[in-house]
């Protein structure tokens, strides 16, 4: 068995830890650069300096944390601790695996198997890539797109800070346009789009159905919003891929949830071991 230090104790370190094969490999350490966490403990694993991390001899590193630049700066820290060993790039696995997306695609076979009726929703669209990957697996059924295609409204900003979600920034993600979506979809013209503040921007919708729902709007406010317009809406059978449930950076995914089944009751939800924290939620037949 080869003992391995994961490097980058952030969202990308810890989600990776619940995806190491424990067969092939013992986490010894984690690594990180913030003195914040120093002398912390991850799942029972203690978080190091790098350097430290790397004094306890591990035969693999795992660099865990996003962009060229940084796997790159963290590499080139390793060396210069004294590492010479195997060397994983969270980046390239990033790159040829996408555990939501494969989710998705059996998602979307289960709801073809049992024939659930419904047309298929995304809230949160920002540049259309999920938005992409639904339209091409169900051509024939309409595309409702929820998004102010301005990024994070000033309103949703004040409730995150009230209740310390996230360190989200107002207009972050607006750097989309309708036209960059709708260039992206395989079959535009089953795209419906809904420009504008959530839920205001479903007026009129209230008889639609739904067989399958991307849940992605990051902050409290909106997912809270969606679950409330969305669920009671989806046909039996029919499920919410909800994105960040599990997400330290957008905490109020969950909080979200917690206030929903507060209200309406326990959902039927399953955490997924992707990076960002996804979860399933499934409406019983």
């Amino acid at each position: 068995m080869n003992s391995l230090v994961i490097l980058g104790a952030g969202q990308f370190g810890r989600a990776c830890f619940s995806l190491i094969n424990t067969e092939f490999f013992r986490i010894i350490a984690f690594g990180d650069n913030s003195p914040s966490l120093r002398g912390t403990f991850l799942k029972e694993i203690p978080v190091l300096s790098v350097e430290d991390a790397i004094a306890s001899r591990p035969d693999c590193i795992l660099i865990a944390v996003s962009g060229q630049e940084r796997s790159d700066a963290l590499l080139h820290q390793a060396q210069e601790a004294g590492f010479r060993g195997k060397v994983l790039f969270l980046q390239n696995l990033r790159q040829l695996l996408d555990i939501r997306s494969a989710v998705l695609c059996r998602m979307a076979d289960r709801l073809k198997a049992g024939s659930v009726p419904g047309a298929i929703g995304e809230l949160g669209v920002y540049r259309g890539f999920t938005a992409g990957k639904l339209n091409a697996l169900f051509p024939d059924r309409p595309l409702y797109l929820f998004d102010t295609f301005e990024g994070f409204s000033s309103q949703d900003i004040k409730e995150e800070t009230a209740r310390s979600c996230s360190f989200a920034r107002e207009g972050e993600f607006s750097d989309t346009s309708e036209q960059l979506v709708l260039s992206l979809l395989p079959f535009p013209r089953q795209a419906v789009i809904r420009k504008g503040f959530f839920p205001d921007s479903a007026e009129g919708l209230e008889h639609v159905t739904y067989a399958l729902v991307s849940l992605d709007a990051d902050l409290y406010a909106p997912i809270l919003a969606g679950l409330r317009y969305f669920f009671p809406r989806l046909s039996p059978g029919g499920m919410i891929l909800l994105h960040d449930y599990n997400n330290d950076r957008f905490r109020g995914a969950h909080q979200a949830v917690d206030a929903y089944e507060a209200e309406s009751g326990p959902l039927s939800l399953v955490p997924l071991c992707d990076l960002h924290g996804t979860a399933v939620i499934v409406k019983p037949f």
